[in-house]
């Protein structure tokens, strides 16, 4: 039985470097469907696939064995990854799209004491991310 449709309402995937092959499919279609913001980093750039040959006794090689078309972009990721609409570093990318999330909300509010929460809440949040903005990436 099918559920309810989640139409409507805005979605946000989160991607980084690590997104890969059908992560990246999932980013790829909801992006070029218009069903959905990425925010994050461009993702691996894995879309066709395939498997490992072993050519010796120490080599192996991966053949792709197939190749994934999008009917609406004529090609794929592959090599490439695919690029988030907002592109930020994958530590600020959860909170990013939480602050455009509130600030959609909050345009939609229709009463003072809604816009009122998501001012606060807002202002809370990009707090928080000019913090994180601050502090140094691991390994530095």
């Amino acid at each position: 039985m099918p559920g309810k449709r989640y139409e409507g309402k805005d979605v946000y995937v989160l991607t980084s470097n690590r997104t890969f092959s059908g992560g990246e499919e999932f980013a790829y279609d909801m992006k070029n469907l218009k069903r959905a913001t990425l925010v994050g980093e461009t993702t691996g750039g894995g879309a066709n696939p395939g498997g490992p040959v072993r050519l010796t006794e120490h080599f192996d090689v991966f053949i792709p064995a197939g190749r994934a078309i999008s009917p609406i972009t004529k090609t794929n990721w592959e090599g490439t990854g695919v690029k988030p609409d907002v592109e930020v570093p994958k530590e600020l990318a959860l909170k990013t799209a939480y602050q455009m999330a509130l600030n959609k909300l909050a345009e939609k509010a229709t009463d003072d004491r809604a816009k009122g929460e998501y001012k606060h809440l807002i202002e809370e949040s990009r707090k928080e991310l000019d913090q994180m903005k601050l502090q140094p990436k691991a390994g530095q």
